[in-house]
C-alpha cells in the first residue's frame, strides 16, 4: 500500500496517476505495466488481474539505509506514463517513466521500464534503465523485487535458485496444474538472491510494509539463498543485481531481466533459454530518449567506463540521417555493428554487450553523412 499523504487533494491526483496502466501479452502469457512500475503477469491472454502469478515485480534502488527508491513510497509517473510503444524486432511492449514524485525522498531517480514480448512464447524480457536525476548520487545498489503467486493465490509456494542456470523460480507442490515461474538477470549477472517469509519481511499480512534498511540489506545481499517454503501469507524475493556509480545528472545504468512460465521445471527453464538467446539481439538496438531535445552531433564517453559486462553509449543526431555505431578492437578490427540505419533528430542509447569478447582496449565510432567521432572505452573481466 503506497503511503497516505495528509493533504487530500494530492493523494487524490496522485491517486489517479497512479491508477494508469496499459497491458500486453504473447498469447501464452500476458502482463500489466502500472504508472507506478507495477509488473503483473498471468498465463492466457487477454490479461486478466485476478489471474495473476507473479503479484509483482519492481524495481529497488538504494543509495543508503534511509534512503531506497521502491514501489511502496516513491515510485510513480508524472511525464510519461505507462503506454503501448513500438520497439524494432518486437511484437508487443508496454513502456512507462517512473520518478519519486509521489514522495520526493531520496535518491532523486527516474526510472523507464521497458517490457517486451514475443508472440507465442512464454517469457517476456523486461528492461530498467536506471537515471540520475540530480548531481553525486554516489554508488547506488540496484535489485527486482518479485511477489509469488502460484495459481492466483499466496502461500504455500516454494522459491528456488539454480546455481547452474542462474535462475531464480518458484512453484507450489501438490497444484493440479502445475506453474512454474522464473526471473533471470541478464545484464548484469545476478550478484545475490534474498528469500523471505512475508510475515518476516512486512509489519503487515496484506501490505508492503516494511523498512528502507530491510530493503536495502536485501538489495545489497551478495550470497544466494537455496530454498524457501512459504507460509500462509507467501513470501518475496530479490533479484540483485550489484551497483553502480552516479556522479552526473542523466548517468544510467541499464538492467535487463527474462521473466519466464513453464508447466514444468524443464518447461521454464526452456522458456528463459529461449530469453537468454533473445536478449543479445535487443541489447544491441538502439533506443530514443524523448525527453533530451538535442542541438546538433555528438558522442558521450561510453558509462560505465571501464565496463563488465556491458555498458551504455549515448549519441545525438541533430538531423534526419543514416547513422552507424560501431566497435573496434586495439588492432583497428571491427568487432560490433551497434547501430545501422536511419535516424530523426533526437538523443538516443545503445548497448554493448562484452559477450565473446577480451578484456581489453576498445574503441566505438559514430558515423553519419558529415559527422564523424570516436571514443575509447576499457573493458575489464
Amino acid at each position: 500500500m503506497k503511503k497516505l499523504f495528509t493533504l487530500f487533494i494530492f493523494l487524490f491526483l496522485i491517486a489517479e496517476i497512479s491508477s494508469a496502466q496499459a497491458t500486453s501479452g504473447t498469447g501464452l502469457i500476458s502482463y500489466r505495466l502500472t504508472n507506478a512500475g507495477s509488473l503483473t503477469l498471468a498465463t492466457g491472454s487477454p490479461y486478466v488481474h485476478a489471474n495473476r502469478e507473479v503479484g509483482r515485480m519492481s524495481i529497488i534502488v538504494a543509495q543508503s539505509s534511509k534512503a531506497v527508491f521502491d514501489y511502496n513510497e516513491d515510485q510513480n509517473s508524472t511525464t510519461f506514463l505507462s503506454q503501448l510503444v513500438t520497439v524494432a524486432g518486437v511484437d508487443s511492449a508496454v513502456e512507462v517513466l517512473t520518478d519519486n514524485s509521489y514522495t520526493f525522498l531520496p535518491p532523486k531517480i527516474k526510472v523507464r521500464i521497458r517490457v517486451m514480448s514475443w508472440k507465442n512464447q512464454k517469457y517476456v524480457i523486461a528492461k530498467y534503465t536506471i537515471i540520475a536525476d540530480t548531481i553525486n548520487l554516489g554508488s547506488m545498489y540496484h535489485a527486482v523485487i518479485g511477489l509469488p503467486r502460484v495459481g492466483g493465490v499466496y502461500g504455500g509456494e516454494t522459491v528456488k535458485y539454480n546455481s547452474a542456470k542462474k535462475i531464480a523460480y518458484y512453484y507450489r507442490d501438490g497444484d493440479a496444474i502445475p506453474s512454474y515461474w522464473g526471473v533471470k538477470a541478464l545484464n548484469p549477472q545476478i550478484f545475490g538472491l534474498r528469500t523471505l517469509d512475508w510475515d518476516e519481511y512486512s509489519l503487515d499480512p496484506n501490505n508492503d510494509v516494511a523498512t528502507d534498511s530491510l530493503r536495502e540489506l536485501m538489495t545489497k545481499y551478495s550470497s544466494f539463498d537455496a530454498s524457501l517454503v512459504a507460509g500462509s501469507n507467501g513470501s518475496i524475493f530479490s533479484v540483485n543485481t550489484g551497483k553502480s556509480a552516479y556522479t552526473k545528472s542523466g548517468d544510467s545504468t541499464v538492467l535487463y531481466f527474462a521473466i519466464g512460465y513453464g508447466t514444468s521445471e524443464a518447461d521454464l527453464y526452456t522458456s528463459i533459454d529461449s530469453a537468454t538467446a533473445k536478449y543479445p539481439k535487443i541489447a544491441a538496438s538502439v533506443q530514443r530518449d524523448e525527453i533530451i531535445k538535442p542541438i546538433g552531433f555528438s558522442l558521450e564517453q561510453n558509462f560505465p567506463n571501464p565496463f563488465n559486462p556491458s555498458t551504455q553509449i549515448k549519441f545525438s543526431v541533430g538531423a534526419s540521417s543514416f547513422v552507424s555505431v560501431k566497435v573496434f578492437d586495439a588492432l583497428g578490427r571491427e568487432v560490433r555493428t551497434l547501430v545501422n540505419q536511419q535516424l530523426e533528430t533526437g538523443a538516443y542509447v545503445t548497448t554493448l554487450s562484452a559477450e565473446n569478447l577480451s578484456s581489453g582496449m576498445y574503441y566505438y565510432t559514430l558515423q553519419t553523412g558529415s559527422f564523424t567521432e570516436t571514443k575509447k572505452m576499457l573493458l575489464m573481466k
